[in-house]
């Protein structure tokens, strides 16, 4: 179970970073995709409408327009895929609209939670993690999507977090 509690955790942190990485790539990009290999993964950057993957046609919110993409695709392990949306709904009718499609879709939910003007929707369908976070904001609704293939093996974090200086790589101040 503290396996799962730390993939939940890193997904967590990612739900919240990449959507800012997104939108500033997004920003700065030409109106292409981007693709680059990194860590041993693909990743594709992706904006406007053309930018949903496949695995999110059946659950984008009526009206909703599409912003931008992130996908990150590795050697049969872990695979991660987040889409940005605007709707002009409430964040109300949005969450009420993503569970009802969750469940009809297959997916069991699993948590919702709700502070101040965002809720997140967790589900999960198979070994897939769904994530959806919905931020209400003067009129606009920001819409997350994450999709995350969810991992048995949780990667060894333990040299990144006791880092020990040495020759290669110094101690700074």
């Amino acid at each position: 179970m503290k396996n799962r509690s730390a993939l939940s955790s890193r997904y967590s942190k990612a739900l919240f970073v990449l959507p800012v990485a997104v939108c500033s790539l997004v920003a700065c990009s030409s109106g292409k995709d981007v693709t680059y290999n990194s860590g041993g993964m693909t990743h594709t950057i992706a904006q406007g409408e053309g930018s949903i993957p496949t695995e999110f046609k059946a659950l984008i919110y009526p009206d909703a327009q599409a912003t931008g993409s992130v996908s990150a695709d590795g050697n049969d392990q872990e695979q991660s895929k987040f889409v940005m949306l605007q709707a002009k709904a409430s964040g109300e009718d949005v969450s009420k609209w993503y569970q009802e499609q969750l469940q009809s879709n297959g997916w069991t939910v699993g948590n919702v939670q709700s502070s101040a003007d965002v809720i997140s929707i967790s589900a999960q369908k198979k070994d897939i993690e769904m994530n959806v976070m919905i931020d209400e904001d003067q009129g606009k609704t920001t819409i997350n999507l994450s999709l995350a293939k969810t991992i048995d093996q949780v990667p060894d974090e333990s040299e990144s977090e006791n880092f020990v200086p040495s020759k290669v790589a110094p101690p700074t101040d």
